[in-house]
């Protein structure tokens, strides 16, 4: 019989970009290893809906139950999909690590949540496999937020003995990880990374983003809007603290800046996400040696260029460490499963616990 230790782990997630269900197959011993990752587009009409709930924050019992189930559907096909391609044999898997779809984020007040799609029952049966999930909310039951979930894992691939590090996440929100020698981390999302620009590419200049920051480097910051969207009461907030699109949508843009040129509004949101991403370093009480940065953030040179100018540091991808940076989210709940199964605690601020229950597939 085979030990965990043995077992190939499969980490699948979509982020608040909602653009796309990243898997990747991992095998675990004394180092992560990463063996196959691949990106499968969500189905237009399905990411469509994903998006009108997002961006309008309202969600009736039915279109929840119905998304839940659809996003299953599309993780389950995405995850067959992806065996398939790589020629890996079911018996040979421990378990799925699965983070659904995040459509709404409330950590805070009497009553803290984050709604998750992504059916897990669902995905066992279509893929015969158990799966493990709803991580998010088990990290808010422990007195976490439910997000970012992954500075114990970012420890795990990148600490080293007497150095300082600070690991950038840049996705939909931006997220750091601070890594002080081999035994401490603590993480923090900072802001917006992506959605703001994103959204508005979306819905005012019929494109997906702004490829390499290209038209957000021909433009002018408009200064009054900046500082209308720094004074919202998030970047106020002590670190850890975490963020979605129910602050960073499409509403959160100034109306005054939205009547500016194309560019000079991408070029202001670029400076906006640089700023609270160098805000969240300089928080920290000792600078760090190295920023390590992963995410679909890092293809956007003129954002990288924009957050090295106001920390005044080089940032490093992640893939010089050998580390797909599209792939470190998916990793991290492969990861993570492994860990739930084999009963090893992960660390939520001061408290430890057992993160949840396993899914069986059948």
């Amino acid at each position: 019989m085979k030990t965990s230790s043995d077992k190939i782990f499969i980490g699948t997630m979509s982020g608040t970009s909602h653009d796309a269900i990243d898997i990747c197959a991992l095998k675990i011993t004394n180092q992560i290893s990463l063996l196959n990752f691949c990106s499968f587009k969500y189905p237009s009409a399905l990411r469509e809906n994903i998006s009108k709930v997002i961006q309008k924050q309202e969600l009736s019992l039915d279109m929840y139950f119905e998304l839940d189930r659809k996003i299953g559907l599309a993780f389950s096909k995405s995850i067959n999909k992806f065996l398939t391609q790589n020629k890996i044999n079911k018996k040979n898997i421990g378990a799925i690590g699965l983070s659904g779809q995040t459509l709404y984020h409330q950590p805070k007040g009497k009553y803290p949540f984050s709604i998750q799609a992504g059916n897990p029952n669902i995905i066992a049966n279509e893929c015969g496999i158990d799966v493990i999930g709803d991580f998010r909310n088990d990290h808010i039951k422990l007195g976490g937020e439910g997000a970012p979930l992954v500075p114990e894992f970012h420890q795990k691939l990148f600490a080293k003995k007497n150095t300082s590090l600070v690991i950038l996440n840049i996705g939909g929100i931006s997220n750091f990880t601070f890594l002080n020698g081999k035994n401490s981390f603590y993480g923090s999302d900072c802001g917006p990374g992506n959605a703001l620009m994103d959204i508005y590419c979306q819905k005012f200049l019929n494109r997906p983003f702004d490829r390499n920051g290209k038209h957000a480097k021909n433009g002018v910051i408009h200064s009054p809007s900046l500082k209308k969207m720094l004074s919202h009461p998030y970047f106020k907030r002590r670190h850890p603290k975490s963020t979605g699109k129910e602050i960073f949508n499409i509403r959160f843009i100034p109306k005054q800046l939205l009547k500016r040129p194309s560019h000079d509004i991408l070029a202001t949101l670029t400076e906006l996400t640089a700023i609270c991403i160098a805000k969240s370093i300089h928080s920290l009480k000792q600078s760090p040696q190295e920023v390590i940065v992963c995410g679909g953030g890092l293809k956007n040179n003129f954002l990288v260029s924009s957050i090295e100018r106001h920390i005044n540091v080089t940032l490093t991808a992640s893939d010089q460490y050998g580390i797909n940076p599209q792939a470190i989210e998916a990793m991290a709940f492969g990861w993570m499963a492994r860990q739930r199964l084999n009963k090893n605690p992960l660390t939520v601020k001061k408290n430890k616990g057992l993160l949840g229950t396993l899914t069986k597939a059948r």
